[in-house]
């Protein structure tokens, strides 16, 4: 095989572009609308994730045998003719390395114009020098000039897949959504999708401060084909837009402790909920609410479509209680949710490391979705009772230290 020659890498890149594509549109429409958005992105992407390769030049050794070959250049050497055969070791370095095989044979768009035959076998590239004159150093010579080709070679390679790598997320959402809204838009049902929500033009910005990681294969998510019906979702602005309010509030609480000092979970409740309310309206008329002591709901038609949850933090144990109650309280697809923590403890960090490190251990996660902000924290769940169903859950954690 010539190494890094065969077939154009670009063009096999497309070609896995274009076959992510035919496999999202060609999926059944309402297992398509049914299924798990997140856990479904993140299956085509990690199916179709390209490991680049990877060479381990320490690990290189060498084998030899005896062959005959022909003497093409050498024949004045030999006082022979260049078509005549002759016997002589044969030096074979073997080349250990990792990643996807294929991409071994494919020209990266950015390369040098150089390539050799070789032999890949057992993930080992392997290639032969003949010894003509018994010169160790000329041996040694041509060796490194092949490996550092195969290096350079690779290293374009790799940061061709990475680029593709990268944006693959990105693109699978991208054609995911598309076709989605596609189907959506043929059965006539895409403005009964979102909750009809909307932010009160009047109403200033409050509290305006700047808000200053090998993936495995994973399974095919379960999706049903009994025909889809719409539900009712917190548009993802929205969602935002609350919980910067939320945020922004709880940092500016932070710097004054008479607000928060001696004051239960329901007291620190109302603050939020008191400056949530002017921001936001609904053309139903239905708002912000409260239930029990400690939670803050938006409901459309009865049912949950965000709860946020008020609590101080008392541990691990109590984390994960806390979100299988706040799971219990949802039952559209795509619901939106958060936890306000309010935490005592003088040490903060601690805390943080704890949420950060821990939520994953919870049987309904799906995934972290990273950090916003310090004490800003972004992951997908699932309902309990029905993988399908995904749940964006932000936990915000406030530090109101008992002074």
């Amino acid at each position: 095989m010539r190494i890094f020659a065969e077939k154009e890498l670009r063009d096999y890149l497309d070609g896995l572009l274009r076959g992510l594509q035919q496999t999202i549109h060609s999926e059944d429409k309402n297992r398509l609308l049914n299924v798990n958005e997140t856990e479904y992105i993140e299956y085509l992407v990690s199916k179709n994730t390209i490991e680049p390769i990877t060479l381990y030049r320490e690990n290189l050794h060498v084998s030899d045998r005896e062959s005959d070959v022909r003497v093409g250049n050498h024949a004045f050497e030999y006082g022979l003719h260049p078509s005549d055969m002759i016997k002589r070791q044969i030096v074979c370095y073997h080349l250990p390395y990792s990643g996807n095989t294929m991409l071994l044979s494919l020209s990266p768009s950015s390369r040098i114009l150089w390539y050799t035959e070789v032999n890949i076998d057992n993930n080992e590239i392997s290639f032969n020098i003949v010894n003509w004159n018994d010169d160790i150093e000329a041996i040694k010579r041509e060796a490194n000039k092949i490996l550092d080709n195969i290096n350079t070679q690779s290293q374009n390679s790799t940061n061709e897949v990475n680029q593709y790598n990268s944006r693959l997320k990105q693109q699978v959402q991208d054609v995911f959504i598309a076709r989605k809204q596609e189907h959506l838009k043929q059965s006539n049902i895409l403005e009964s999708l979102g909750v009809p929500f909307k932010k009160k033009g009047e109403v200033p910005e409050t509290f305006s401060i700047p808000v200053k990681r090998k993936t495995p294969i994973i399974k095919k998510p379960q999706s049903s084909s009994v025909p889809y019906v719409p539900e009712p979702t917190l548009d993802d602005e929205t969602y935002m837009q609350i919980l910067k309010v939320c945020y922004d509030a709880g940092v500016e609480i932070e710097r004054h402790p008479s607000i928060y000092k001696g004051k239960d979970e329901e007291t620190l409740r109302d603050h939020f909920l008191m400056i949530l309310a002017p921001h936001f309206e609904s053309v139903t008329g239905e708002t912000f609410n409260k239930q029990g002591k400690t939670d803050i709901l938006i409901r459309y038609e009865g049912a949950n479509v965000f709860v946020g949850e008020c609590k101080f933090w008392g541990g691990v144990k109590v984390h994960h209680k806390t979100i299988e109650q706040l799971l219990g309280y949802l039952t559209w697809r795509d619901s939106k949710s958060a936890i306000l923590y309010f935490i005592s403890n003088k040490q903060l960090d601690s805390v943080l490391k704890q949420i950060e490190n821990t939520t994953q251990e919870h049987p309904c996660y799906i995934k972290y979705e990273g950090a916003k902000s310090r004490g800003w924290y972004s992951f997908k769940f699932h309902l309990s009772d029905d993988e399908t169903r995904g749940v964006s859950l932000t936990v915000l954690c406030f530090h109101f230290p008992e002074v």
